[in-house]
């Protein structure tokens, strides 16, 4: 059998850094994410049963739901073994691109 080569340093700064979390740690950062998501849905739906509030503020409460929108890539991100494969996948396009233009 071959000795093992170690990889190159090419090869280690092109491999994605291990994440310093623990999976567990991960999985109940994503719940709380998704808590905040579901709390901040509740407080946009609740302020929309005011129709003043919501012909006044409807910027304001579609920027809750975008924040809503970027607990849940941001928590399906702290779930995802492998977090750059899931930046593909994200429907908010801003979000999407903050985020791989950070990977850059």
């Amino acid at each position: 059998m071959p000795p093992e080569v170690p990889p190159s340093l090419d090869q280690r700064l092109s491999a994605p850094p291990p994440c310093a979390l623990s999976a567990d740690l991960r999985l109940k950062i994503a719940a709380e994410l998704e808590s905040l998501r579901a709390d901040l849905e509740e407080l946009g739906v609740e302020l929309c049963h005011d129709e003043d509030v919501m012909l006044r503020c409807m910027t304001r409460l579609q920027h809750l739901d975008e924040m809503g929108q970027r607990c849940h890539w941001l928590a399906q991100l702290m779930r995802a073994d492998n977090p750059a494969a899931v930046l593909p996948d994200i429907t908010l396009q801003a979000l999407g691109d903050r985020l791989m233009a950070r990977q850059a």
